[in-house]
Order: C-alpha cells, then structure tokens, then sequence
C-alpha cells in the first residue's frame, strides 16, 4: 500500500486553489476561445464600470461594460451591459442585450453566478417591455396612390408599418416624411410607456404638423405669434400725456433743485450744520432752501416715472384697429340734385388732434395741450 504523505497549507497553495477556482467559473467553450490577457482585460474593465456607474457616469461604465463583453460573451458581463442601458434610457438596446444572452451557450456546469444572471436578465426583460414608448405617424397632403418617406430620427420606418405604433427610445425625436408633394418634419418627446400621435402635412415649404393635429402647446404659440402680428408701436395718447408729465416733472425738478442750492450756498456761511441760523432772513432763506429741495426730488421722480411709462407704451405696442370704415349712405338729393352713388366710400375717420407740450418758467412749470 502506498504511504501518503500529509502536505502543508500554505498560502501559496490557497493563492493557486482560488485562481483555479477563478478559471472554472468560465463555461469550457468560453475557456478555449478566451485568452488569459483577454479575460484579465474584462476583469479590468468590469471593475472600472462598477467604479464609473458608482460615480454617476453611466455612459463611461457602459463602455467598459460592453468592452468586457465582446471579450467574454457571458451572461454575468451581459447583464452588467442591459443595466446600464436601462439606466440611459436605451430601451430597446436593452431589450437586443437581453436576448443576446438568452443566445448565449448553457451547460450543466455553468457557475451559479451565470444562472443567476440569466434569470435577472429575463426579469429585466419583462420590466422594459412595458416601458417602451410608440409613435404613431399619419401623414397627411399627399397625392392619390403616393407612399410617402416616413424616417423618425433620420431612421427610415418601413412602409409595412406605415400608420401603425412605432417603438422607439424614451426622450427627444424629429418625425419626418418626404414625397412628390413635399415634405414636413416635427421635433416631439415621449415619455416611458407614452403613445403618441403625429400628424404630418407634406407641403412645398417643409411644413409641420396639421392645424388640428400636433402639440397643444406648439399650437397657442403659433396663435399667440399670430396675434402679435396684429400689434402697432406708435404713439398714443397715453403716451403723449406720460411723456410729456416727464419732461415736465423733469423741467421742475431741475429748476427746484437749481433754486434749492441757490438758496443754500446764501446761507451757507449763516446757518449751523443743526440748521440753526443767524437772522431771520437767513432762517427763511434756509426753509426756502429746503422747501425747493423736496419739490425737486418730487419733480425728478414724476419725470421718470412718466418717461418710462411712454416708453413702455411703445415697446408694448396696441392693437391695430383692424375694423373697415362703412361705406358712405346712399343721399337723396345734394349740391347737384341727384344721388350720391351707392358705393361711395365713407369720409376718413378724424386724425386724433392730441398736443402736449410742457412749459417751464422760473420758479414755476406746467404743461398745456389740444385736441
């Protein structure tokens, strides 16, 4: 009988125990077709993209993902590679990852962990499906028997499904169709799980959606675009009157504030800085002074008031009066005896005779005006 000879653990022994148990974790096909400088790369790799998706930089962990996938093509790197995905928003990417590991080889003595990798990733699979968005494109101005381009993303979508939901990527996308009667685009958002509808116009000029169709939105601003076109910026008589309140509020306070401090240099060598004086002219002189001091400032501040009102007025604008004079009735009789034709246009509606003018005088000011 052969004697066995008891061996030492040591902590080299362990060392080569777990590597060996390391390589066993790779399916034995995986194992003839991966060299060790490949699957020390994926390793890499994968540890980095854990690093980068617990950082928040999901679109640098996918790339390493995907990089130790094409090294390994296991489930477990798979996985990592429709997660982050997911996380980016790249549904149906996920959903072709996902299947992609389904396509991957079993065998009975695949590790644990690719087992469970596989039922995650089927797990996975049925939360995204019903996250998936749908466009619906109609397409509308087109000529009889004509089947027009229809692309979404600069993607062409087959005429099969001409009409029917599309699929795509939750996010921002430009619907767009060409034909022999022109063409139209429109830039739309889907949400996770959201269908929505396009409408498209073909025209000449690349129109947009149909009036009734489209983004509710999109459609007030074009109404509100619309009515500014109706608006006219030139002066009214608000103002003429607000302006002209500023010059003159402007008028006064320049003549106040002049008198102010000629009232204040008189008495400057009379009166104390606690506003005690010498005389009672200096007294009266120093009240005088103050007195146009508080007209000025008063004066200053209406003038900019009403100089910024008119302002405002014009870079506002009015509706422009958009309503047809009537026509002149029909008279009977008249300087030359007979009827005025029935089609006589009515007279011109009177031009708005509204003057303002401010006047400024020593120690005084006002405005006067016409109508």
């Amino acid at each position: 009988m052969a004697s066995r000879i008891p061996r030492r653990i040591t902590p080299a022994s362990c060392l080569v125990a777990a590597l060996t148990a390391a390589g066993l974790l790779v399916g034995p096909a995986a194992r003839a077709d991966v060299s060790s400088s490949d699957r020390e790369t994926a390793r890499s790799m994968m540890a980095e993209g854990r690093e980068l998706r617990d950082k928040g930089d999901m679109k640098g962990a996918l790339q390493r993902f995907k990089t130790a996938d094409s090294l390994m093509h296991v489930p477990t790197t798979g996985l990592e590679v429709a997660k982050a995905q997911v996380a980016l928003g790249l549904l149906l990417e996920a959903r072709d990852t996902v299947a992609a590991i389904r396509k991957y080889p079993q065998s009975p003595s695949d590790p644990a962990p690719f087992n469970e990798a596989r039922s995650k990733a089927d797990d996975l699979d049925t939360q995204v499906e019903g996250k998936i968005p749908s466009i619906t494109i109609a397409v509308g101005g087109t000529a009889e028997g004509e089947t027009p381009a229809v692309s979404i993303d600069g993607a062409s979508v087959p005429t099969a499904v001409a009409g029917l939901p599309r699929k795509v990527d939750p996010g921002h996308h430009t619907v767009s169709a060409k034909g022999s009667s022109g063409e139209a685009s429109q830039e739309v958002d889907v949400a996770e799980g959201e269908k929505k509808q396009v409408q498209l116009v073909l025209s000449a000029g690349g129109g947009g959606p149909a009036p009734s169709g489209g983004n509710n939105e999109e459609n007030a601003a074009n109404k509100e675009t619309s009515a500014s076109g109706n608006r006219v910026h030139s002066p009214t008589a608000l103002t003429y009157v607000a302006g002209g309140a500023g010059v003159v509020g402007l008028g006064v306070g320049a003549v106040t504030g002049i008198l102010s401090l000629s009232d204040a240099s008189t008495v400057k060598g009379e009166c104390t800085v606690n506003k005690m004086c010498v005389g009672q002219k200096a007294q009266s002189d120093l009240s005088s002074a103050n007195t146009m001091a508080t007209i000025s400032d008063i004066g200053f501040v209406v003038g900019i008031v009403g100089a910024g009102v008119a302002v405002i007025t014009l870079i506002m604008g009015h509706e422009a009066d958009s309503e047809t004079p009537a026509r002149a009735p029909t008279e009977t009789g008249g300087g030359n005896g007979g009827d005025a034709p029935a089609d006589a246009p009515a007279p011109p509606a009177p031009e708005s005779r509204l003057r303002v003018a401010p006047w400024i005088g020593f120690g005084s000011a006002g405005v006067f005006g016409s109508f």
